[in-house]
């Protein structure tokens, strides 16, 4: 009989309803879902089915990002009456990324974090840390001193109910079947630490902010796929709503306004959020969420719009409230500062809206802040201090690969340099996995026993007829190892169509061995490669890429 009675609650359960209207601003507000998986990766649903789901939800856009590959881009563009955009979400080695507004790769992502940011910024995008909380180790983002204009997600589905406990489980599976949407809002829970990384990211910089919903439509349980919870009840709880020009693309426009964070985060199954406003105004002129604005004495700060009845409206400045109100909230002559604006409703522990900033700063300390936000010039790389190969004559390396995969045997090209001297070449063919063969590799190899004890790292020039990522690796000797005793340590570094000088330093070598002994032994190093597999190209992919003037620094 209880289980019915908070069934009928779950059943009759209606967001909040809202009262005021936003200001005429001039923009066209949207609303979305940014974080869906589809069966190109652990989604259980196709781009369509997802588009449907969005459009039940009423949603304007919805923003895919399957595990480390954008292969929905076919599909990008309108679809059921949405807009359908195409990502990616990139495991590091410090977490996830997401990365919005790419272009599709001709390479795959490499597991570094630093090499993910800059792909995300090659490709186009812009990146957010995903589930920066999760109490899962692999997935919480640790990298917050990373450079770049990244920006952070704040209320992620996979972290909610990895934190809401096994009781809010068990009571939101009760109640599922009454009102799904009412269900996952009993297991939000406040992402109090993710707020606190973001307060202390923007005390350096802008950092925009967003939610994801990390949606899969459907969860795993002993091996069972069960289809909850769906893609349209996930798309009802956390939405993000963006500011738009009154004219232009609205899929590339979605991407610029999440990044330049003019957008805010509203948790829709407890009510509306697309009514609120969070301004700035100063002799007539006025600004919103992700601009600038410079202290004075009439400068104000306002904040409300279309909200709940009681609702109370704080205004934060670097993460601490100076100003409350119920309803609206304004602050005159504010002193400089972030502002953000968090809404609560009674009864509920998590906000129900998130803000992103308003900055208020003198010109010089916006500049800095601007420039402490932009990706740094690359330093050009030490020339090396010691020749490996000049590749000019007889070379040590040669080629060696998996049997479904190809290679030129000839591996150095006579006046393929970039001054006309002669390069090593790796003209290959990578194979495609399958039985028998689950690794597909195509390799420089040099075999010869040398010690690099006391330099920094490698530096090559390096080129290829496509965008590429080629591990580089050193082997060192290490007696424990399954690898004909040695350890493998690698990077990777993305190829050009234009020769670049690159520098890999050791220090950002790593190792997936399990019998590791801890460290490069550069004085017993064994063997210098450069390879390609399934993990750096996609299966398939035929291409060259030449590299010439092999030393160490």
């Amino acid at each position: 009989m209880l289980y019915l009675a908070f069934g009928l609650r779950a059943l009759l359960f209606r967001p909040q309803a809202v009262a005021g209207s936003p200001p005429a601003d001039g923009f066209r507000r949207l609303r979305g879902v940014v974080h869906v998986h589809t069966v190109h990766s652990d989604g259980g649903g196709t781009v369509e089915e997802v588009a449907r789901a969005a459009r039940r939800a009423g949603l304007d856009f919805v923003v895919v990002t399957d595990h480390e590959n954008a292969a929905a881009k076919p599909r990008e563009g309108l679809l059921e009456g949405v807009r359908v955009l195409v990502g990616s979400e990139l495991s590091t080695t410090a977490g996830h990324l997401l990365g919005l507004g790419i272009r599709a790769p001709t390479f795959e992502f490499s597991g570094g974090a630093l090499e993910g940011l800059d792909d995300v910024r090659h490709l186009g995008g812009f990146a957010f840390a995903a589930h920066p909380s999760s109490p899962r180790a692999d997935l919480r983002w640790t990298r917050w001193e990373l450079p770049g204009p990244w920006g952070v997600e704040l209320v992620n589905g996979d972290t909610v109910w990895r934190t809401a406990g096994a009781p809010r489980l068990l009571r939101s599976a009760l109640l599922y079947p009454f009102n799904p949407a009412y269900a996952l809002l009993l297991s939000l829970t406040p992402q109090d630490e993710a707020l606190r990384q973001w307060d202390r990211l923007l005390a350096r910089r802008p950092a925009p902010g967003l939610g994801g919903a990390d949606a899969h439509g459907r969860t795993v349980v002993g091996g069972l796929a069960l289809p909850v919870p769906s893609y349209e009840a996930a798309f009802r709880l956390v939405q993000d709503h963006v500011l738009l020009p009154p004219r232009g693309d609205d899929g590339r426009a979605v991407v610029e306004a999440l990044a330049a964070g003019r957008s805010w985060v509203a948790v829709e199954a407890l009510a509306p959020g697309g009514g609120f406003a969070f301004t700035a105004e100063a002799e007539g002129r006025r600004a919103t969420m992700g601009d600038t604005v410079a202290a004075s004495p009439g400068l104000v700060l306002a904040a409300g719009g279309a909200l709940p009845a009681g609702a109370r409206v704080r205004l934060l400045r670097d993460g601490a409230e100076v100003a409350a109100g119920e309803g609206a909230v304004a602050l005159r002559a504010p002193a400089r500062g972030v502002y953000r604006v968090e809404v609560r409703l009674d009864g509920w522990a998590a906000p129900w809206l998130l803000s992103n900033p308003i900055y208020v700063f003198d010109a010089a300390e916006a500049a800095r802040r601007e420039a402490a936000a932009q990706w740094p010039a690359a330093e050009p790389p030490p020339a090396p201090a010691l020749v490996l190969d000049s590749f000019d004559g007889p070379t040590a390396f040669h080629a060696e690969h998996d049997p479904s995969s190809a290679m030129a045997e000839a591996v150095v090209a006579p006046g393929a340099g970039r001054d006309g001297s002669a390069a090593a070449v790796l003209d290959f063919r990578l194979g495609t996995p399958g039985a028998g063969r689950p690794h597909v590799w195509c390799a420089l190899v040099d075999r010869t026993p040398r010690s690099l004890a006391g330099r920094q790292g490698l530096v090559f020039d390096l080129r290829a007829d496509g965008a590429y990522r080629l591990w580089v690796q050193v082997r060192d000797a290490n007696p424990a190892s399954a690898d004909e005793g040695t350890e493998w340590w690698f990077a990777s570094v993305r190829t050009s169509p234009e020769w670049q000088r690159v520098g890999v330093p050791f220090a950002r070598l790593r190792s997936l061995n399990p019998r590791s002994d801890g460290r490069l032994d550069l004085d017993a190093v064994r063997q210098l490669v450069f390879v390609l597999d399934e993990k750096a190209v996609p299966p398939g992919t035929k291409g060259r890429i030449w590299l010439e003037g092999l030393g160490a620094y």
